[in-house]
């Protein structure tokens, strides 16, 4: 989340970096606007405040000095604030909420080096901070070439009765899935494999995070506020746990509120976990096969470390998941999302 401070200090950076972004239409100005009422509330309830205590050794004084009509003026006056006070206390907090929700909806600054586009078809294909196309083409497996045309996953699947759509959907209803036998077996294999190459070979630590989570960790990986309505809640004791869309939330929240020293770090974490998406706002898109499903197993990657080694470490990061496709044989591009694809 943006730092307010930050905003007022550079709000011309500010603008510029979200006029690349799509769908936001916030401004420097409006959030100054909030963050000033804010403040001249903080001003207003600091004089109260002094007032009050002023008023209060005033009233001593006068007691003590046997002046009750000062005494029972300066208590009128200190009444008038004690009513004050805790109203002005809910209006700052009111204000505070207003600026957090504003702040919290708000999506990162881009990098430099992100393409800028509108959607998808924008997106350019990444070959590494170093590499070429030629560079690259020596790694990644060629696109293969068949002499028949190739089936859809789910076409394979249901005709060896491995991907049974219809009885999940008996079961859960659409974008469900039963896996059987060959299928069942390959989607296993294939999350052992994957744990034990990052474990013994890119050197992540493996854990088994727990599956449902509170709101403040879904905050703080950005679910919460603006993917609400993609996740699953279910009600616990006063409050609600939501099922984590990817283990990505657990994991990174391992380290929320801690303070770590830098010879701790780099902390590279690994988790195969059923995710759990509602897929709002998908409607009509990838209805068939396994696309977009409400429940899935995924092997997440997870890398805390400082800020200067961040771009490496992701690169080392996309190095690891790409060894996956690579050892797997498999025909892949790796595609650096333009401003408007970003979410």
């Amino acid at each position: 989340m943006f730092d307010i401070k930050w905003i007022r200090d550079n709000p011309e950076a500010f603008d510029k970096a979200m006029s690349l972004r799509k769908n936001v239409s916030v401004r420097a100005s409006d959030l100054i606007a909030i963050d000033e009422r804010r403040r001249q509330i903080i001003v207003r309830l600091n004089e109260a405040q002094e007032k009050r205590n002023t008023f209060s050794k005033q009233i001593g004084q006068a007691k003590a000095q046997k002046d009750e009509a000062k005494a029972a003026e300066l208590m009128a006056e200190v009444a008038k604030l004690k009513e004050f006070i805790p109203a002005g206390e809910a209006e700052e907090r009111a204000v505070e909420k207003e600026l957090r929700d504003v702040l919290s909806s708000i999506p990162n600054m881009a990098l430099d080096d992100v393409p800028y586009g509108e959607d998808e078809s924008d997106n350019v294909e990444y070959f590494g901070q170093n590499g070429s196309a030629e560079t690259v083409a020596k790694v990644r497996p060629a696109k293969p070439s068949f002499a028949f045309a190739p089936k859809e996953h789910f076409e394979v699947g249901v005709a060896e009765a491995n991907m049974d759509f219809e009885t999940a959907a008996k079961l859960s209803g659409s974008r469900f899935v039963v896996l059987k036998g060959q299928v069942a077996r390959l989607e296993r294999a294939l999350g052992q494999f994957m744990l034990d190459l990052h474990t013994t070979e890119h050197g992540y630590l493996e854990v088994q995070p727990p599956v449902l989570v509170r709101d403040d960790a879904l905050f703080g990986t950005g679910q919460l506020p603006k993917f609400e309505e993609d996740l699953f809640f279910t009600p616990h004791g006063d409050g609600r746990l939501a099922l984590i869309p990817t283990a990505e939330v657990p994991m990174t929240n391992f380290v929320r509120e801690a303070i770590l020293s830098e010879e701790e770090l780099p902390l590279r974490l690994t988790a195969l976990t059923p995710c759990f998406r509602s897929e709002a706002g998908s409607a009509g898109r990838d209805t068939r096969g396994m696309l977009r499903q409400h429940q899935f197993n995924k092997v997440e990657l997870v890398a805390i470390t400082t800020p200067e080694e961040g771009e490496n470490e992701h690169e080392r990061m996309l190095a690891a998941a790409e060894a996956v496709l690579q050892k797997l044989g498999l025909h892949y591009r790796v595609m650096k999302l333009c401003t408007g694809d970003m979410g």
